[in-house]
């Protein structure tokens, strides 16, 4: 059995078994969901740690330069791995928050922060809002990993050691990929000021989905080194004892 035929953890694996039964539903634009609402919802805070002193630490022109080269790259990054989520257009703006249930959106990206407070509660929501949208990337995934798994266990591509070990590989990456796109997209507002909107989700996805492809190609090669377990050898039979 190869790699490629029962390796759905990387993003650009075409024989994804999900994306088989359903080619409608995309990892990719989920993680990129995710991770886009959950940068939308710390615009606030990641834009109080500018004026709290993030501001001084570029100048003017080399800020609009690292907002034009995040931006063009996040986009870039999301058109390839998740083109869904981009409308075709001048803007290039992202879309797919609504895919998100009301409530969910609102854990991920809570209300907006106090205007004036202190650096140290801007970055404590900052944290907070990236562990909420990691903990749903975590479950998402990990139950897409685990249905993925059991299928695979099923048809006997996998061991049920290989299809827990898959899920679990599924949702740590799941949830460190979109929490790394909330804290990317933070980092950038408090260092280059505010974004439009369409930047700050694109940067939040593209972020995610980037995180995402690296874990998985690194998590792929270090599985490859490593040599498959040999079954132990079994002792030969002792003849019996003849009187």
């Amino acid at each position: 059995m190869t790699q490629a035929q029962h390796d759905p953890r990387d993003p650009l694996n075409s024989v994804n078994p999900l994306n088989s039964v359903n080619p409608s539903i995309s990892v990719n634009s989920i993680i990129g969901v995710i991770a886009g609402q959950g940068a939308l919802g710390v615009q606030q805070a990641a834009q109080a740690l500018h004026e709290a002193g993030g501001k001084h630490l570029l100048g003017d022109a080399l800020q609009a330069g690292v907002r034009r080269v995040c931006t063009r790259s996040a986009v870039d990054t999301v058109a390839l791995l998740a083109p869904g989520l981009l409308i075709e257009s001048t803007t290039a703006t992202l879309v797919g928050t609504t895919a998100l249930p009301a409530g969910l959106r609102s854990f991920i990206a809570p209300a907006g922060v106090v205007v004036g407070q202190t650096a140290r509660a801007a970055a404590g929501q900052v944290l907070r809002s990236a562990l909420r949208a990691g903990g749903v990337g975590m479950a998402i995934d990990g139950a897409i990993g685990a249905v993925v798994g059991l299928r695979a266990y099923r048809r006997g591509t996998m061991t049920g050691k290989q299809a827990c070990v898959h899920t679990a590989v599924e949702a740590g990456t799941g949830a460190v990929s979109t929490a790394t796109g909330v804290v990317l997209a933070a980092g950038i507002i408090a260092l280059t000021g505010g974004l439009a909107a369409p930047a700050v989700l694109a940067i939040g996805a593209g972020g995610a989905l980037a995180t995402k492809l690296g874990l998985g190609l690194g998590i792929g090669r270090l599985r490859q080194r490593t040599p498959p377990a040999t079954p132990a050898a079994t002792p030969p039979a002792t003849p019996a004892a003849t009187a």
